[in-house]
């Protein structure tokens, strides 16, 4: 595991060596989609969907036929900002800390930053949503967007910015972010630019515009499919946006752009007779489109295995970028089988992990070679199929080929002992108070952890909040480092009812503690939201905001505990949303 001082090595070391060769400074602007499958696009052979920018980039430029990530959201972002197995880098799920990127990672922004490009990210991070994990701290100058796993609204959002603040926007949200990508890319056309838009669309919640939502929902197609297929076109729109002001501007000669998206389909649709979808190690929940448009290529078909690990050392090599040895890069430069060199391209086995609440080493796990697919599944079942001959994985041939299991079995043991703490679970890094950068830190109520019966409404997704405090035994806490001593001021987003009111609430941190009496009653509120299909994740809520005092913490690790006075009536209706830290302020 590598030490906060990497980074500030590696920067030193480019900067005094030179980080960049003589060949161009390419710009970059990368597209990552969630939850967008492989057949989600005309150019996969989608018979509704229209998809037509995306489709001629496809059709025009480089496609990576064989392309693979993992099965949901955060560890592919990981494994594509640094070129590392998501294991390494110490995400291994969507929430719950389990998908907070290591601070020592270096990403591609921080990398390409010693190159002097200037680094934008607009859309949805994931790995991370206090700094030094969010996107500030992982190396991108600019961000409009949000750092958990869904966001609630895509009308008229509020989004974070790279100062830590919300604003509210106008507009549907995939249209915002590309306005504000464009801005980006105005303010610096003059220097080399990396763009990054992990657009939220189409994950749930399903919302769109009339316009797009009608045109699907008319050919038949259910809630969710004609939602999804109307958010899809709506991103195609903005890609179409993007190329025009790239080449009305004379920077499209200049620049790579990267089309791709973070996992198979959230939803049971047409993508291309695949096995499987989101949250599965099939073909079909970890194969996704990739093109890329890369200055003096022209059209490419690359069949050979290729992965999100790749990227990073791809576009270093494609730009000169230096990527220092000790990085541990676990992906491919792919640069020769794009000039149709596929001898000098080392043949290699892909990955994949993936597990929801509790870690082992293969709840659902699979090896995928140029032939083959060994799948273990949560219910320990190992599967084996030949791609080659049975592409939708309709015949299980693992009884027929046990060397070849065996083989991968052992394969994919050793993969995972080697990106692991020897097996072990990789444990989240504690969130981090009193930067000079980022003052106010907010303690989510999923970031947490409960004891004694206190629960989250729902199994603690991003947006979640604890309820069942009945005593004060009940308590959620927060493991925290404090990097600079001094008085912390707390607030809380809560909602109680004033026929609860009168009890005591207590923040705790070892010696320290502060009280407050709910005094002050906020009955929460949904907010309505256009959702052409009923939500599974949480709806949008008002929240009330209660002063609960100051600790005075002295740097170095601490928990933050909240938990009530005995006198709380048993059937309260209180809940905790969130507590909101904030370094010297007056309380």
């Amino acid at each position: 595991m590598k030490e906060r001082f990497l980074k500030i090595l590696i920067f030193g070391m480019t900067l005094l060596s030179g980080s960049v060769f003589a060949q161009q400074k390419y710009n970059i602007v990368m597209i990552m989609t969630d939850d967008q499958g492989y057949g989600d696009l005309g150019v996969t052979g989608n018979p509704y969907i229209s998809t037509p920018n995306i489709d001629a980039l496809a059709e025009e430029n480089i496609t990576l036929n064989h392309y693979y990530v993992n099965a949901v959201c955060a560890p592919t972002r990981a494994s594509f900002l640094t070129g590392r197995h998501n294991l390494a880098t110490g995400v291994n799920w969507v929430t719950r800390r389990k998908e907070v990127m290591n601070e020592s990672e270096v990403t591609i922004a921080e990398l390409f930053k010693t190159a002097d490009y200037k680094t934008g990210l607009f859309g949805k991070w994931h790995n991370g949503s206090t700094y030094p994990h969010n996107p500030v701290g992982q190396g991108f100058d600019d961000f409009l967007g949000f750092c958990a796993g869904h966001w609630n609204n895509y009308f008229d959002a509020e989004l974070e910015t790279e100062t830590g603040d919300f604003v509210k926007t106008e507009g549907y949200i995939s249209d915002v972010l590309t306005d504000r990508a464009i801005e980006f890319i105005d303010k610096n056309k003059e220097e080399p630019f990396l763009c990054f838009i992990p657009y939220n669309a189409p994950h749930a919640p399903f919302q769109v515009a009339d316009k797009y939502y009608d045109k699907y929902a008319e050919m038949g197609l259910d809630e969710r499919t004609a939602a999804v297929y109307g958010m899809c076109e709506n991103i195609d729109d903005n890609v179409g946006r993007l190329i025009t002001h790239l080449k009305e501007n004379n920077l499209w000669e200049n620049t790579i752009f990267i089309y791709t998206t973070d996992n198979g389909p959230n939803g049971d649709r047409y993508n291309a007779e695949m096995k499987g979808k989101k949250a599965t190690v099939h073909e079909g929940g970890v194969r996704v489109p990739m093109y890329m448009r890369i200055p003096g290529y022209g059209k490419v078909e690359i069949d050979e295995l290729t992965a999100h690990i790749d990227i990073f050392p791809t576009l270093a090599a494609l730009c000169g970028v230096k990527v220092p040895e000790n990085l541990d890069i676990h992906g491919l430069n792919i640069s020769p089988l794009l000039k149709g060199d596929s001898n000098n391209f080392d043949k290699r086995s892909i990955f994949t992990h993936n597990q929801p609440w509790h870690f082992a080493e293969a709840p659902a796990g699979a090896v995928r070679t140029e032939q083959y697919r060994l799948v273990f599944s949560k219910d320990n079942d190992t599967t084996l199929y030949d791609l080659n001959v049975d592409p939708s994985q309709l015949k299980d041939i693992r009884n027929d080929h046990p060397e070849v299991t065996n083989q991968l079995a052992a394969d994919y043991h050793q993969w995972f002992m080697n990106v692991t703490p020897n097996g072990k679970e990789p444990k989240a890094e504690r969130i981090q108070l009193g930067h000079d950068k980022s003052p106010k830190t907010i303690l989510e109520a999923v970031d947490g952890t409960t004891k004694n019966k206190v629960r989250y409404q729902g199994k603690g997704w991003s947006n979640d909040w604890a309820r069942n405090f009945k005593n004060k035994k009940g308590v959620i806490q927060w493991d925290v480092k404090v990097v600079e001593e001094g008085d912390y001021a707390i607030q809380m987003l809560y909602s109680c009812s004033d026929e609860f009111k009168g009890f005591k609430i207590f923040v705790e941190a070892g010696e320290q503690h502060t009280t407050r009496i709910m005094d002050k009653a906020f009955e929460t509120q949904v907010v309505e939201m256009p959702d052409r299909e009923a939500r599974t994740e949480m709806n949008e809520y008002t929240w009330g905001t209660l002063k609960l005092g100051k600790l005075h913490l002295k740097k170095g690790k601490h928990t933050i505990k909240v938990r009530v006075s005995n006198d709380i009536q048993p059937n309260n209706n209180f809940r905790l949303k969130q507590l909101i830290v904030k370094k010297n302020q007056q309380s």
